[in-house]
């Protein structure tokens, strides 16, 4: 009986334990969790030339945001207007390209002009085109993506990368890298209720996606520019869409925020 109260005990503790963690509980030890582009996989080097690494600092110049970001010429970063809105001047931006690591071994460049859509808000239209105060000398490693120029098939991939955190403790060192899936608005509008008009949203496995730290970071589909990391729905990788601004309904907004 002894040994029967104890199985029964363990049992208990086991189910309380998982209900915790399927409730979006957190341990405050530093136990194994799952990697923020949940189930990603580690970049090889040069294998997406175009990602680079934001480092923003608010107004007070105390604290630093991180998000993700796309070469679009030599000239220009595509990164998502909430990124840069604790950024009281362009000065404040840092760009880091080059290299697959968090920082080491990149290539840094300050930015000279940002400019967020002017209907930025309400979770929509959320872009900006950040100019560099020095080009970048374009490379293996350093190359900028085409911007696409017409929608993709429902069920089509698209390839997401981003240093988001790989636990609530620290960023990923390596860029990560998932692939999600197109699919309808009118699918997304069922799961989410609601949907910007230059938004579109991407599906993703149970415990697979973007997370905090892989704003602004890009969503490519055969080599094009689809999407601009946007946001989530409540906690990361519960099955919700991720949610991107749609780079074909912006993009005669970029090429012409590109010419000033």
């Amino acid at each position: 009986m002894t040994n029967l109260k104890t199985v029964l005990i363990i049992l208990t503790l086991i189910t309380a334990i998982s209900v915790k963690f399927t409730s979006g509980w957190r341990p405050k030890s530093r136990l194994p969790v799952q990697s923020r582009i949940y189930h990603g996989r580690s970049a090889a080097k040069g294998q997406f030339p175009y990602q680079v690494l934001l480092h923003i600092e608010d107004e007070t110049h105390e604290h630093i945001y991180a998000c993700g970001g796309s070469i679009i010429s030599r000239d220009h970063i595509l990164t998502a207007a909430h990124c840069i809105v604790h950024a009281k001047t362009p000065g404040d931006i840092t760009v880091y390209a080059g290299s697959i690591y968090y920082i080491t071994g990149a290539v840094e460049r300050r930015v000279s002009r940002m400019t967020m859509h002017p209907a930025y808000g309400g979770y929509n239209n959320d872009i900006a085109v950040l100019k560099l105060n020095t080009s970048l000398e374009l490379s293996d490693v350093i190359d900028a993506i085409p911007l696409a120029k017409k929608d993709i098939p429902h069920g089509a991939p698209v390839i997401v990368s981003g240093w988001g955190n790989v636990n609530p403790f620290r960023a990923a060192y390596i860029l990560q890298y998932d692939t999600e899936y197109s699919i309808s608005r009118a699918q997304c509008l069922r799961r989410l209720g609601k949907l910007g008009s230059t938004m579109r949203c991407m599906r993703r496995p149970l415990g697979h996606g973007t997370c905090s730290g892989d704003s602004g970071g890009p969503a490519v589909h055969n080599g094009e520019l689809i999407g601009v990391n946007s946001y989530i729905i409540n906690d990361c990788g519960l099955g919700f869409p991720d949610v991107f601004t749609d780079v074909v309904a912006t993009r005669e907004w970029i090429l012409k925020s590109m010419k000033y």
